[in-house]
């Protein structure tokens, strides 16, 4: 999130002091301000503060465009973690199937951008390494080269800008 000097007559009653953030995990000075990442173990702000904080009030500066709605909750998250309120929100993190099927539509991605490769070479080398996945007719009306084909698909559909809503919360249950 962006945080930049608030206009005069704001007031404000959280003062922001980097130099006494206790859970500073990370920090770069970049040419328009520091880049902060704050963490505790169980959430993560990142954080780019344009202004000296010492001057005044902050203002929480959010972009209008698609992650709006999430960029407002890390704001109000934020905000309770400086006051020390409970954690933040539920935050939508993928459940340990969800992972292992985004790292395989991922695998798959990295393995087709390396070359022309098959949908069969990606069954066998990826989705099904232990099984022998057939050749020909066999192959063609598998059960396993659907499956193989609707996987390429998705993971195509990530890449083309599928991401964007996994990231922004609204992508609902993955299988």
């Amino acid at each position: 999130m962006i945080l930049d000097a608030a206009p005069p007559t704001f007031a404000a009653d959280l003062r922001v002091d980097p130099a006494r953030w206790t859970h500073r995990f990370g920090y770069w000075a970049g040419s328009g301000g520091g880049h902060y990442i704050l963490s505790d173990g169980s959430i993560t702000h990142r954080i780019w503060l344009r202004c000296d904080p010492a001057d005044g009030a902050l203002a929480a500066l959010i972009p209008c465009d698609a992650m709006t709605e999430t960029r407002l909750q890390a704001v109000a998250d934020l905000e309770r973690w400086l006051r020390g309120i409970s954690s933040a929100s539920a935050v939508l993190r993928p459940t340990s199937y969800q992972s292992q099927r985004l790292d395989l539509l991922l695998s798959i991605l990295d393995l087709r951008a390396a070359g022309d490769v098959s949908s069969h070479e990606v069954a066998r080398r990826l989705i099904y390494p232990r099984l022998d996945v057939g050749r020909g007719a066999a192959w063609k009306s598998s059960p396993e080269r659907r499956r193989t084909q609707r996987l390429i698909r998705e993971a195509e559909a990530l890449a083309a800008g599928g991401y964007r809503a996994l990231l922004a919360g609204r992508a609902g249950r993955h299988k």
